[in-house]
């Protein structure tokens, strides 16, 4: 055998037939597990520290982008309004419209403006083409008298609107 096997064995050996006093191994226990804890408690803790962070950074600005446009109540989507002739910036507009309203009035009131406006916008969709040309010859007898209805409902809402728009 080598040198280094036999100076292992011998050690092995002296090792085994040494015995711990009882109170020194329940030191040597206490303080591993005492350390243990410790190191645990301190990485899990700055993990979730980042973890929350990262979360924040990503969801935030997923819940901007992902809020529903209140265009979209009204049209579906904008590929609606670009089949009547309209284009990105026009539902923009129409979207700048609502978010106005939804400032400027009452819950009620915005709710109530809502309902209006989507009954107007589906007549105007319903006379007008692809090319964004109306035609009110479409429209019956009954709905040209709706659409004068929902412009003079709609009136008072407008001017309130306008007239907090104005400094």
């Amino acid at each position: 055998m080598s040198i280094e096997k036999e100076l292992r064995e011998e050690l092995r050996q002296v090792a085994d037939s040494m015995q711990c006093p009882p109170e020194l191994y329940g030191r040597v226990r206490q303080s591993y597990h005492q350390y243990a804890n410790d190191k645990r408690g301190r990485s899990p803790m700055k993990k979730r520290v980042l973890a929350g962070i990262a979360a924040v950074a990503i969801l935030i600005p997923s819940v901007v982008f992902a809020s529903s446009y209140l265009a979209d109540d009204l049209f579906g989507s904008v590929s609606t309004i670009e089949q009547h002739g309209g284009t990105q910036e026009d539902y923009q507009e129409i979207e700048g419209m609502l978010q106005a309203a939804k400032g400027k009035l009452t819950e009620d009131e915005f709710k109530e403006y809502q309902v209006l406006i989507k009954q107007l916008i589906q007549l105007k969709l319903k006379i007008t083409d692809e090319k964004g040309v109306k035609h009110e010859e479409k429209l019956t007898q009954e709905e040209q008298q709706r659409l004068e209805q929902l412009a003079s409902k709609l009136a008072p809402y407008f001017e309130k609107i306008n007239k907090n728009a104005k400094p």
